[in-house]
């Protein structure tokens, strides 16, 4: 089986080096690993020093021709939904921005095409079925499934039903795409519904998704981080989701620190941390809560935060006993 990552470099972002590090993470624990990386022709040409790096862990390498006008996220949807067309053999396709912590078991790749349920839990019990309804709305499609399948990591057998199926996606993909918004899980869940019995669950130990669910995280096999970061000045106490981390690696590549992290991703914490359950993130999915996160961030700059700290000291030690 092949392990499989497409890369469409941006100077903006740090793809590159997110998947020079899930290549280096998955060498670590699989040293045996064939990796086949897909990029895009701009790619190919414009990140050398880049891709010297990430070509360490390649054993194979295919430049997909992609329209060269159209926007990277565009191009990193076209090749992923078409992905299967310039492959040979079995794969299991990763997203950048994963890190492995063990090494797959072969006999649970059992299906023509299998993934995993995004946030492992049914789309009704979704903490953000609100955000996946909207985003629905702007590609002018409903998939209409109970169980939503996350694109992050999926396993497809070198058949004629996985053929059938990336031919779906990619049509559907390329419909939904002309809205503007070119998401392509609302397409790769039309994909998934139209093969039916033939596409399979994975274990969800093979994309955690630890900004959805930490059910699975101590059991897991890649770690899947995401890359919406939060503000510099409140981060994630994940080193994961660190901008320091990322633009660390991009100034010096894989030093030895870096590398311990990869090694021992389930230890890549602040020493310091708190856990809170379903009624604090409740409360800190409010408007007050983020009113007052926001006052706190500005706290350099404005005194406002500060004002109302006092402000309620006073009244707590006066009123409310």
């Amino acid at each position: 089986m092949k392990y499989l990552y497409v890369l469409v470099g941006s100077k903006n972002g740090f793809y590159c080096e997110q998947t020079l590090v899930s290549m280096a993470s998955l060498k670590n624990d699989q040293p045996d690993a064939f990796v086949t990386l897909l990029v895009d022709c701009l790619t190919d040409k414009g990140f050398i020093s880049e891709l010297e790096r990430i070509k360490k862990y390649v054993n194979e390498y295919i430049v997909v021709p992609v329209e060269e006008s159209v926007p990277a996220i565009a191009r990193s949807r076209y090749i992923k939904t078409s992905m299967r067309k310039y492959v040979e053999g079995d794969f299991l396709y990763v997203d950048a921005d994963t890190v492995w912590n063990a090494p797959v078991v072969e006999t649970d790749f059992t299906h023509d095409v299998m993934g995993v349920l995004d946030g492992h839990c049914l789309l009704a019990e979704h903490p953000l079925k609100k955000g996946i309804e909207e985003d629905f709305k702007k590609v002018n499609y409903n998939p209409d499934v109970d169980k939503y399948v996350n694109g992050g990591v999926l396993f497809s057998k070198d058949s004629e039903v996985s053929k059938k199926f990336f031919d779906l996606w990619h049509k559907k993909w390329r419909e939904t795409s002309s809205s503007g918004y070119f998401i392509d899980m609302p397409s790769l869940n039309y994909a998934v519904k139209q093969i039916g019995d033939l596409f399979a669950l994975l274990p969800d130990v093979y994309n955690v998704q630890i900004s959805r669910s930490w059910e699975y995280f101590f059991d897991a096999k890649i770690i899947h981080y995401f890359t919406g970061w939060q503000s510099d000045c409140f981060e994630s106490p994940y080193l994961f989701q660190k901008k320091c981390f990322w633009n660390e690696i991009k100034k010096v590549g894989l030093s030895e620190s870096i590398l311990a992290a990869i090694s021992r991703p389930q230890a890549a914490f602040e020493k310091t941390l708190g856990v809170y359950g379903n009624a604090e993130k409740e409360f800190r999915d409010t408007a007050l809560f983020g009113f007052l996160e926001d006052l706190y961030k500005r706290r350099k700059e404005k005194g406002t935060f500060y004002f109302l700290e006092k402000l309620v000291q006073f009244i707590s030690s006066h009123w409310l006993r």
